[in-house]
């Protein structure tokens, strides 16, 4: 059993990896498409600014009054780099491809919902003790 158990944690460990991967991609390819630009940190001030940022994860700033959204990829060592605009687009992008296909319920569901539009609702909502 004790061998055993490695190998299971190591199974569940490449199931949930390529997921964390795969969502990472995803945001990177939306921020592009949105307008972000893509920096490589070369100098040892930008180094360390890659650095402290927390990996993986939006983070934002403000610069000389101007609001800037970042995303640090530590596996690439880039910095995907984007203004207020930028970062709206790529809301409205995550929200067209992410949010708003979950968003539609099956045909069931929407009958049910017609029934208790049309009526039944405050029939049926009497019943129930308050």
């Amino acid at each position: 059993m004790k061998r055993s158990l490695p190998l299971v944690a190591l199974l569940l460990l490449s199931l949930v990896l390529p997921a964390c991967v795969t969502h990472l991609q995803k945001k990177e390819n939306y921020l592009k498409e949105a307008g972000f630009r893509t920096v490589k940190p070369t100098t040892p001030e930008q180094i360390a600014h890659f650095q402290s940022l927390r990996k993986n994860h939006i983070t934002h700033e403000t610069r000389n009054g101007t609001t800037l959204f970042m995303l640090a990829d530590e596996n690439k060592k880039i910095l995907l780099v984007g203004g207020e605009t930028e970062f709206q687009q790529y809301q409205e992008i995550l929200y067209a491809r992410e949010v708003e296909p979950g968003k539609k319920s099956d045909k069931f569901t929407q009958g049910i919902a017609n029934i208790w539009n049309q009526g039944w609702g405050s029939v049926l909502g009497s019943m129930i003790p308050q």
